[in-house]
């Protein structure tokens, strides 16, 4: 229920000139050592905040869409929200420093884990390259970022590793040109 909450709220700002320019697509991510994690993005600039710069975006990626897609991989998920700063804008390929927050969960499944820590905060900064493709709506990040640990491992899920890589394509939903 909380995406398509979300995903309506997104979808409004676009719709209702509040955006310069909404990005939604696919992606598609891989921690270090541990599972695949897929899923959907969605990114958005105000037009009167630094428009096509300054990125506010949200991410929901998952196992369920990944590595634990019929095999006995943990599933977990997380939920994230990101503010991102695209730097040489007006070129095709450039790069954007990223902070993102939110929410890991991992689903044990069975009672026997129920004393295993399985919640987390997010923090990570990230650090992406970005390829705009020319004449289309389409583009291409590609990322690598690191989870700063505010707890203790033995208060940590130990399916949570810091070093992750991600592949975002995005294609460009609304784009008010009136404001470039």
């Amino acid at each position: 229920m909380k995406k398509h909450i979300l995903g309506f709220c997104l979808s409004a700002i676009a719709i209702s000139g509040y955006s310069q320019t909404f990005n939604a697509g696919i992606r598609i991510q891989k921690t270090q050592e541990m599972y695949w994690e897929n899923g959907v993005s969605a990114q958005y600039s105000f037009k009167n905040l630094k428009p096509n710069q300054l990125f506010f975006g949200f991410d929901y990626v998952t196992t369920r869409l990944g590595s634990a897609i019929g095999s006995n991989a943990m599933k977990q998920d997380n939920f994230i929200f990101s503010g991102s700063w695209a730097f040489r804008k007006d070129k095709a390929f450039h790069p954007v420093a990223r902070l993102n927050m939110g929410y890991f969960y991992a689903d044990y499944e069975e009672e026997i884990f129920s004393s295993l820590p399985n919640t987390a905060f997010l923090c990570a900064p990230e650090f992406v390259l970005n390829y705009e493709i020319p004449n289309l709506p389409l583009s291409v990040n590609l990322g690598t970022g690191y989870y700063v640990g505010f707890t203790s491992e033995a208060n940590s899920p130990g399916t949570l590793q810091p070093l992750y890589y991600h592949l975002d394509v995005h294609y460009t939903i609304f784009k008010n040109k009136d404001h470039e």
